[in-house]
């Protein structure tokens, strides 16, 4: 994973296009991230990372995807 400032990344965008192919791109303003760049495919499977685990083993629910949005509504906080 690359930080690189807004200034930066705008000077350099088809470069960081190029990048992001390979590793996700956090830009920054003032030392904040304020947004990601990555490919689709990668920001995919890290979601589906940050989700392994929170099916319970011997969980026998039939549909995963309400499971998941359940999961995603814990982690948001409603």
């Amino acid at each position: 994973m690359r930080r690189v400032n807004i200034t930066e990344f705008r000077r350099n965008l088809s470069h960081y296009i190029d990048l992001c192919s390979s590793e996700e791109i956090q830009i920054t303003k003032n030392g904040e991230v304020v947004a990601v760049f990555s490919s689709p495919d990668s920001t995919n499977f890290e979601s589906l990372t940050n989700l392994y685990g929170c099916l319970a083993e011997g969980d026998n629910r039939s549909n995963y995807d309400d499971l998941i949005g359940e999961e995603i509504m814990r982690r948001c906080g409603y």
